[in-house]
């Protein structure tokens, strides 16, 4: 079995976080109902990796030992999370449409490399970028193994 990592971040509002990563940034999100009673999170796949996210007191209700107070803490402090996408334009669209700001933007002509950095709802920091067509081209070249 390949190695897997997943990512769990505390939100404020699912509704919100899910519409902000699945409709302003068009990532691939799915609701998920993880059994009886448990409340919904979000998985984000990506690859082998899979980042979850929970309302903060669906969170504090699982562990409460371990997050206990998580509310009076400031979320996204020190997180960064990348997403490789394959275009920026319609993402940049998007965010200028629904008027969020976009923290920087940077072009790297030398490598063909493209970024957009954003802060989601609860301040964690979003870096979106494109990947050089070169290194796709390679990677899908290069085969299993």
């Amino acid at each position: 079995m390949p190695p897997s990592f997943n990512l769990s971040l505390a939100v404020k509002d699912l509704d919100t976080s899910e519409a902000f990563y699945g409709g302003i940034l068009a990532l691939p999100v799915e609701r998920f109902l993880p059994g009886d009673q448990a409340p919904p999170l979000l998985l984000l796949p990506q690859g082998d990796a899979c980042l979850l996210i929970r309302e903060i007191a669906a969170a504090e209700a699982m562990h409460p030992g371990l997050l206990q107070n998580l509310h009076r803490h400031p979320l996204g402090v020190g997180i960064s999370l990348e997403f490789t996408v394959d275009s920026l334009t319609p993402i940049r669209r998007q965010l200028e449409r629904t008027n969020w700001p976009i923290l920087y933007e940077l072009e790297d002509r030398q490598f063909e490399r493209e970024e957009l950095w954003v802060h989601d709802p609860d301040g964690y920091l979003v870096i979106l970028h494109r990947e050089p067509k070169e290194a796709k081209e390679v990677d899908e070249n290069r085969g299993p193994g």
